[in-house]
C-alpha cells in the first residue's frame, strides 16, 4: 500500500494567499475609519462655529445676551406665577373649598368612615330618683315625697349609622345603632342589679291619656288597672329599669295601639329605644351641593315637619344630628341648632368662649345650651310655639312639654334636679340639689365644624294628672311632676379614637402650616424674582449709562482734535 503524504507547496501557497488577504482587510478598515473620524471631526467643528440664534439680542434699546434673556423670561415668568398664586391664596377661597371640600360626605373618604363609625366611644351615666318614703307618704305620715339620687349606672355606649343610602341631591340616609357595656369600674360600686322604688310611669302614662275621656272609659280604665294590680310605684333593678322589663298595661298599650302607630320599643325602660337599632331614619344633607347645609337634617322618617306644635316654624325639622355642622356659621361663632329626637324639637347652642383641648394643644369653640331653652314664653317669646294648642297653657318655668312627642305620656324635660326651674318643682319632694354645674355643651372645631367632645344632661320627669274615678292616683296632687332619672351622655377628648385625632392634628396643624406656606411662599417668591429682575435691568442701564458717556467723550476727543488738526 502506498502512503500518502502531504502537498507542502499547495498548503505554503494557501497560507500566503490568507495573509495578503487579512492585511488588504485590515488597510480597507484603516482607511474606513480614518475617514469617519475626519468626517465627525469635520461636523463637530461646523456645528461649534453655527450660532443658534444671535449671541444678543436688543429690547427697548438694551441690549442682552440670549442666555440672560432666557434668565431675565424667566424670572419674570415665575413673578407673575408667583402673583397670580398670592392673588388666589389671598384674595379667593379656592384653597378653603379645597380643604372643605375633603370634609363633604362621600362614600369611603375618611370623613366617612369616621362619621360612620363605630370609632366613637360616649360614656353614658344614669343617675335614678329613688322614692324612699312611699309607703309613709301614702298613709299620710309624710309630707312630701322622698328622693335619694342612686347612681351613677356607668355603660360605655358604642355607636355606628348603618344602612346608609346616598341620594342624588346631596342627602344621605341612615339609622343609628347603639350597643352598651356596663362599666363597673366607673359606677362607684352601684351594680345593676341594684333595686330602686320608681313612679310607675305607664300607669301614670295611660292615666294622662285617658283623664279627657268619657267617664265610663275613665272607669274602665280604673278596672283594668285593679285587674292588673297595677301600683304607682314600682321596685324594679335598675337595669331592667334603665333598658326595659315587661310590664303587662304596656304590652296590652302596644296591642291595643299597633294599627295606630308603631312603639320604638319591646320592653318600656327609660332609654330602651337608645338601645340596638332605631327604627327612625334621619336624612342629612352631605355637603356636596351646598357646604352651608353640611350636616343638616333633611329629613326626619321621610318627613320634612311634624304636627305637634302650633307653628310652622317649631314644626319644621331644622339643625343637625350633632356630629358636625355648617364651617361657616361656626367660623362666624353664631348659634347652632341640634334637633332633639327625643324631644321633637331642636335646641340652640350658642358661642361661649375659645378652648383649649386634647392636652392644651388644639383650639375649640365650646357651644352651650342656654339656661333659658326651657324658659316660659313671658321670659321668651319663642317658646311661645310649645305651649299646649287647645288650651294655651305652657310649662311651668325651667321644664319642657314633651307629651306631644312621648305618644300622648306626660313627659318633660328639664335640667337635672330641676335647676334653673320653678323653686315649686324643687319644694314639691324633697332631696334635690340643684347645681349650675349640670351643664351641656359641645367643643367644635373653629375651621371645619365637627364635634370633638362635648356633653349633655337633661332630666326626665313625669307629671301626674289625675282624674274622677281614678282612685289609684288619689296620694298624688294633680299636675305634679315627679323627677325620675336624668342621664349624661359625655364624650372626651382624651377617649377620641386615634383616627379622629389624627384628623383633628391634620386640621389643626397640618392644613393652616400648608396654607401659610403657601401665601407666604409666594411672597417670598415674588419678592426674589422681583429683586433679581431689578438687578439685572439696572445693571442693563448701568451699561448704557456706561456707553453713552464712552461714546460722549470719543465724540469730544475726535472734535479736539480736528480743532486742533
Amino acid at each position: 500500500m502506498s502512503k500518502i503524504y502531504p502537498n507542502l507547496e499547495y498548503l505554503s501557497e494557501r497560507e500566503n494567499e490568507h495573509h495578503r488577504s487579512t492585511s488588504d482587510l485590515e488597510t480597507n478598515c484603516g482607511q474606513i475609519f480614518s475617514k469617519s473620524s475626519a468626517f465627525t471631526r469635520d461636523i463637530i467643528e461646523k456645528l461649534e462655529e453655527t450660532e443658534i440664534g444671535p449671541k444678543n439680542t436688543v429690547i427697548c434699546g438694551h441690549e442682552f445676551r440670549t442666555r440672560q434673556l432666557w434668565v431675565l423670561t424667566g424670572l419674570i415668568l415665575l413673578f407673575l406665577s408667583s402673583c397670580m398664586g398670592m392673588g388666589l391664596m389671598f384674595g379667593t377661597t379656592m384653597f378653603d373649598g379645597y380643604v372643605l371640600s375633603n370634609i363633604v360626605l362621600a362614600n369611603n373618604t375618611n370623613a366617612y368612615n369616621l362619621w360612620k363609625g363605630p370609632f366613637m366611644r360616649s360614656v353614658l351615666k344614669v343617675y335614678i330618683f329613688n322614692y324612699t318614703n312611699v309607703d309613709e307618704y301614702e298613709r299620710g305620715e309624710a309630707e312630701k315625697l322622698h328622693v335619694k339620687e342612686v347612681g351613677p349606672f356607668v355603660y360605655e355606649e358604642i355607636s355606628e349609622r348603618v344602612n346608609v343610602q346616598f341620594y342624588p341631591n346631596g342627602t344621605v340616609s341612615y339609622q343609628e345603632h347603639r350597643r352598651h357595656k356596663y362599666r363597673a369600674d366607673l359606677s362607684k360600686g352601684r351594680r345593676q342589679s341594684d333595686r330602686i322604688i320608681v313612679p310607675n310611669m305607664p300607669m301614670l302614662g295611660a292615666a294622662a291619656i285617658s283623664k279627657n275621656s268619657y267617664y265610663m272609659t275613665r272607669l274602665a280604665m280604673s278596672t283594668l288597672l285593679k285587674g292588673l294590680n297595677a301600683k304607682p310605684f314600682l321596685n324594679l333593678p335598675a337595669h331592667r329599669f334603665i333598658w326595659g322589663y315587661d310590664d303587662s298595661l304596656y304590652a296590652l298599650a302596644k296591642g291595643v295601639m299597633s294599627y295606630q302607630k308603631k312603639f320604638p320599643f319591646e320592653k318600656f325602660g327609660i332609654l330602651a329605644s337608645r338601645n340596638g337599632t332605631s327604627s327612625d331614619v334621619i336624612t342629612i344633607n352631605t355637603g356636596k351641593k351646598d357646604i352651608n347645609k353640611l350636616g343638616l337634617i333633611d329629613r326626619f322618617n321621610g318627613e320634612e315637619s311634624i304636627d305637634h306644635w302650633s307653628t310652622d316654624d317649631c314644626n319644621k325639622i331644622q339643625g343637625g344630628d350633632g356630629t358636625i355642622f355648617p364651617p361657616h356659621v361656626v367660623r362666624q361663632k353664631k348659634p347652632i341648632y341640634m334637633y332633639q329626637k327625643e324631644l321633637c324639637r331642636r335646641l340652640p347652642l350658642v358661642f361661649d368662649k375659645e378652648v383649649k383641648i386634647i392636652n392644651g394643644k388644639i383650639s375649640a369653640y365650646k357651644y352651650v345650651l342656654p339656661d333659658t331653652v326651657f324658659d316660659r314664653p313671658e321670659i321668651d317669646p319663642e317658646n311661645q310655639c310649645y305651649c299646649d294648642m287647645d288650651s294655651g297653657n305652657c310649662s311651668p318655668q325651667g321644664v319642657f312639654n314633651a307629651t306631644p312627642c312621648a305618644y300622648g305620656a306626660p313627659a318633660f324635660i328639664s335640667f337635672p334636679h330641676f335647676y334653673n326651674a320653678d323653686p315649686a318643682l324643687k319644694e314639691a319632694v324633697s332631696g334635690l340639689n340643684p347645681n349650675p354645674q349640670h351643664d351641656n355643651f359641645l367643643y367644635v372645631h373653629p375651621r371645619l365644624g365637627f364635634t370633638m367632645a362635648g356633653k349633655s344632661q337633661l332630666q326626665m320627669n313625669v307629671q301626674v294628672r289625675k282624674s274622677f274615678g281614678m282612685t289609684q292616683l288619689d296620694m298624688f296632687e294633680d299636675d305634679m311632676i315627679l323627677p325620675i332619672t336624668w342621664v349624661e351622655i359625655g364624650l372626651e377628648d382624651k377617649d377620641l379614637p386615634d383616627l379622629a385625632k389624627e384628623g383633628i392634628y391634620g386640621a389643626s396643624f397640618t392644613i393652616p402650616a400648608i396654607e401659610m406656606s403657601l401665601q407666604y411662599g409666594c411672597l417670598l417668591t415674588a419678592l426674589v424674582t422681583l429683586t433679581a429682575i431689578a438687578i439685572i435691568l439696572k445693571g442693563k442701564w448701568n451699561e448704557r449709562i456706561q456707553r453713552i458717556r464712552r461714546l460722549q467723550r470719543n465724540t469730544s476727543t475726535q472734535s479736539g482734535n480736528r480743532l486742533i488738526s
